[in-house]
């Protein structure tokens, strides 16, 4: 069982990378977070926590950033119906932090923001992981910039952009201001700027 890959990035995109590790370049599916925390390095060696996802047609190799990510990937992915492509969504949309605070939290309209997740969905993941996801290690005081982020997104899907373009956008803008929920009229404008190029 491979815990991680330790390589060379050669090669990236918002849903996967390419690490170059003694002469075998492994591609992995990837979080648009982990994207975020990684994408800078190309040509560099970079490090990710990985998790095997066998399916009757295929292999895939997941990587993350973090040991955390990987957690909640594999606890999200215990969940009947949730799957390699709907757990990478829901951690390209919400940190782990937010993940945990929504289900903490019967906070069903959050986990429905992601594409692919209904009311029933969010109702089973809400109550699957209540028991398991309060032990993992981080902090959902975390959680505050997010609901601030949320509510841009809210009102950026109203004005017609989809939720991946707004979730690009808000990474972009995010890794460079801090987030604030006094300046909103601001991160609503400066992301329409970022979506408008």
């Amino acid at each position: 069982m491979l815990d991680y890959i330790k390589g060379t990035l050669m090669a990236i995109e918002p849903n996967q990378a390419v690490i170059d590790t003694g002469g075998l370049g492994y591609k992995l599916t990837i979080s648009l977070h982990t994207y975020n925390s990684i994408k800078s390095q190309i040509n560099n060696q970079v490090k990710l926590y990985t998790h095997l996802v066998l399916k009757e047609d295929a292999i895939d190799l997941v990587g993350f950033y973090d040991t955390v990510e990987r957690q909640a990937f594999i606890l999200l992915t215990r969940v009947p119906g949730i799957g390699l492509k709907v757990g990478i969504s829901i951690l390209s949309l919400l940190d782990v932090a937010a993940l945990k605070s929504a289900v903490l939290s019967d906070d069903i309209k959050t986990l429905e923001a992601v594409p692919g997740i209904g009311k029933k969905t969010a109702q089973k993941i809400i109550i699957d992981l209540r028991d398991r996801i309060k032990d993992l290690p981080i902090d959902t005081q975390k959680n505050a910039d997010f609901k601030v982020l949320y509510e841009v997104r809210q009102a950026l899907e109203t004005l017609g952009f989809n939720p991946k373009e707004i979730q690009i956008a808000l990474e972009k803008y995010s890794a460079s201001v801090p987030i604030d929920e006094k300046n909103m009229e601001e991160i609503i404008k400066n992301t329409l700027k970022i979506l408008s190029r």
